[in-house]
């Protein structure tokens, strides 16, 4: 007789968050999906990047992610992942982040690839009226006193573009930015950004404003629009070369039936000269939002929900599998870590809402429950006396256990705790439900964030082809 034990994962701690699965991995740093809890006890999902331990020596590196966990946390904006913390906890840096439920831009046109089917344009004017909101709010951000920060995000890419299941559209990953809140400084002839996506000045190493990061907004319209780059070449330097001419094949050419007015947009974001692309990432915004008024006018972004879900169904059912295969440490530790976010003149860290474990004993005694249409966990209710009020009759089945051939050999009988709160609330249990084989499990994809971010010295690879 053979007995199906599912496996237990146990989450591991780090500072004030449960590290749960591995979601995607660089050349840089891992991020990981975390359980945390806020004051009331309540269980939110959150993201935390982990720092690769061959990094942590690199002060530079270290100090450019203060400078994103500082840049990020300061702007409000509801298509701006928010940023909670930069930390050290047992002897490693983290950022910790707001978890969005979904699948990031890069991945959604890796999908639309494999399917030889480019996003909608409905959907691909909303995505990038999105990012010119969250890159416009970034831009005119100021500090406590007034005074403007100046941020440049100078790495819009599909990657850090992630759209949730709710249809939410989030911009992400600061660490390249550009503010007055920045300490690290670029030196001349050293750009920084995947290459890919960059603006011809990025390109040639040039001083940036805003701007540049209107030109990257329109390499990802362009993209979702054919399901192509405007730019590719073999390696860095034609690639270089390619970006600083900005020359690429019409939209149209390779996506007939484009809407003419999307296309024009797509065009004005991704001209050469500065002086006649989009002046404000507003304005490009603007009139992505006038064209979806006119292309669809009912639309909302419970469209682009829909459609991200029904992309990636199965996903989102092996996810929920999976998260509740995880168990919380049974002692967790107070040790929240050292943030590494100091006050100064011009910053004032914002407050951490959350703490390594529930505050309430009846709320830590419950099992995991995992939302799937939020951010946010969900728990058993509690009654007045600390007993659990079970919502649905899955808690009082008894276990099954089966045989090699998925036969039902010995039930197991349920707990006393279960039998009387069912015999107060519900009639006895129905019949159980045929037994069902193990679920395999799951793979993930490791190369979910492959395309990595290019630091270049442009002066190095000159003299490397002489």
């Amino acid at each position: 007789m053979i007995r199906w034990v599912t496996p237990v994962r146990r989450a591991q701690q780090l500072g004030r968050y449960h590290l749960l699965d591995r979601i995607a991995f660089g050349g840089m740093a891992e991020i990981y999906r975390a359980k945390t809890f806020d004051a009331n006890g309540t269980p939110h999902l959150v993201a935390v990047k982990r720092v690769l331990a061959h990094l942590a020596e690199d002060d530079d590196f270290i100090q450019m992610l203060v400078d994103e966990a500082k840049i990020a946390s300061v702007l409000r904006h509801q298509s701006i992942a928010r940023v909670y913390e930069f930390a050290r906890a047992h002897g490693e840096y983290f950022i910790a982040m707001e978890h969005v439920d979904g699948k990031d831009m890069r991945t959604v046109l890796e999908r639309c690839r494999a399917k030889k089917k480019p996003i909608p344009p409905e959907h691909a004017a909303y995505i990038g009226a999105e990012v010119g909101a969250a890159l416009h709010a970034a831009h005119s951000a100021v500090d406590s006193r007034g005074r403007p920060l100046r941020i440049i995000h100078r790495d819009v890419s599909p990657s850090n573009i992630i759209c949730s299941y709710a249809g939410e559209v989030k911009l992400c990953d600061f660490g390249i930015a550009k503010a007055t809140l920045s300490r690290v400084t670029t030196k001349t002839g050293v750009i920084k950004g995947k290459v890919k996506y960059m603006s011809p000045e990025q390109a040639l190493g040039r001083k940036l404003d805003h701007r540049s990061d209107v030109f990257s907004l329109g390499s990802c319209l362009y993209e979702m629009l054919t399901r192509i780059p405007p730019f590719t070449a073999t390696n860095e330097m034609d690639l270089l070369i390619k970006v600083r001419d900005a020359k690429y094949r019409p939209v149209s050419e390779l996506q007939p039936g484009i809407p003419p007015e999307l296309e024009a947009i797509t065009d004005k974001c991704l001209t050469r000269s500065r002086a006649n692309r989009y002046q404000t990432a507003a304005e490009a915004e603007g009139d992505l939002r006038a064209f979806l008024r006119k292309f669809m006018p009912n639309y909302s972004r419970s469209h682009l929900g829909r459609f991200i879900r029904k992309m990636f169904a199965q996903e989102i059912e092996r996810e929920l599998r999976m998260l509740e295969e995880f168990v919380m440490t049974d002692s967790p530790s107070d040790d929240v870590g050292e943030s590494l976010m100091v006050r100064d003149e011009d910053f004032e860290p914002p407050e951490v809402p959350f703490q390594p474990k529930p505050t309430s004993v009846s709320v830590a005694a419950l099992p995991n429950d995992f939302s799937g249409d939020s951010n946010f966990t969900t728990m058993p209710k509690v009654d007045d006396h600390g007993r659990t009020i079970e919502d649905d009759d899955i808690h009082v089945q008894p276990t099954m256990i089966l045989d090699g051939r998925g036969r039902h050999v010995i039930p197991d009988m349920p707990s006393s705790k279960q039998r009387t709160n069912a015999s107060r609330r519900m009639p006895p249990p129905p019949p159980a439900a045929p037994p069902r084989k193990p679920t395999p499990k799951p793979i993930y994809d490791e190369d979910l964030h492959a395309a990595p971010t290019m630091i270049i010295d442009i002066n190095r690879m000159r003299r490397g082809r002489r």
